[in-house]
């Protein structure tokens, strides 16, 4: 499959390798990062604020123009007001005439219920990041871009950076017994890098691993993996939460 020339508005946890797997597949890469950052790749790399109100009218943008594929993969927190950066960013997009946008959203806009969620259930976003998410997400569907990839990412992880170190902090921890929505972080750029070389209108997908151990078993799991302590659930929580799954199978191979 050719992996297309893209450009990627966010060069942090998943931009980077993101960056380097598409590289090694033959795309030319430019790429946004709010802070300057050390990229050992032949990517056109700019900084930028953001939040400045005339950040569209900047001369980097140019070296996007001629870039089909647009990665997003920045989080609510990075900016001041997301939705409408993200309302700018796709004006732009729809300038220069951008065939495919892949948007690395969160299952966080099913909310906390305990059910079964999957592509068609309604999302209920609860928290204000997740409801700037949903916002972004309904911006993507009535852009008018031919080809949109919303992929709602689990739980990120991996040995670098993991949200055990954040567990570890705290005593008794609730939802022992909730079950995970997670995704380590190799699955998550293959995922971007599948929707990039598979462009096909607009798809909205759950990006997230087949198994959904419970909070405490998988936690335990991964501590042993890390040479780390488990962290300290309260076992008698009897809490429940949501379980998210797919229920198409383009991308399900990765998730198993």
């Amino acid at each position: 499959m050719h992996t297309p020339d893209c450009a990627i508005l966010g060069m942090g946890y998943l931009g980077k390798p993101l960056a380097e797997k598409m590289f090694e597949n033959g795309s030319r890469i430019s790429a946004l990062k709010r802070q300057s950052v050390s990229a050992n790749l032949p990517v056109n790399l700019h900084t930028a604020d953001l939040n400045h109100p005339r950040v569209f009218e900047a001369d980097f943008w140019q070296t996007w123009a001629d870039k089909p594929l647009w990665f997003c993969l920045l989080p609510p927190s990075a900016v001041a007001d997301y939705p409408a950066l993200l309302a700018g960013w796709l004006q732009l997009a729809r300038n220069f005439g951008i065939k495919h946008i892949v948007y690395a959203g969160s299952t966080s806009v099913y909310g906390d219920a305990a059910r079964p969620c999957s592509e068609h259930t309604a999302p209920d976003p609860q928290t204000e990041s997740a409801c700037k998410i949903y916002r972004v997400e309904k911006l993507l569907r009535e852009s008018g871009i031919p080809n949109i990839d919303i992929l709602r990412l689990g739980g990120l992880y991996c040995a670098k950076r993991h949200p055990l170190h954040s567990l570890l902090k705290c005593s008794n921890l609730t939802g022992a017994h909730r079950p995970v929505n997670m995704l380590h972080r190799n699955r998550a750029v293959a995922a971007l890098h599948r929707a990039a070389v598979t462009p096909a209108g607009l798809r909205i997908r759950n990006i997230v691993e087949a198994q959904h151990p419970t909070q405490y078993n998988f936690y335990r799991t991964e501590a042993a993996k890390l040479g780390l302590p488990e962290p300290a659930f309260n076992l008698g929580d009897q809490s429940g939460g949501k379980t998210v799954y797919t229920v198409y199978g383009d991308f399900a191979d990765l998730l198993l």
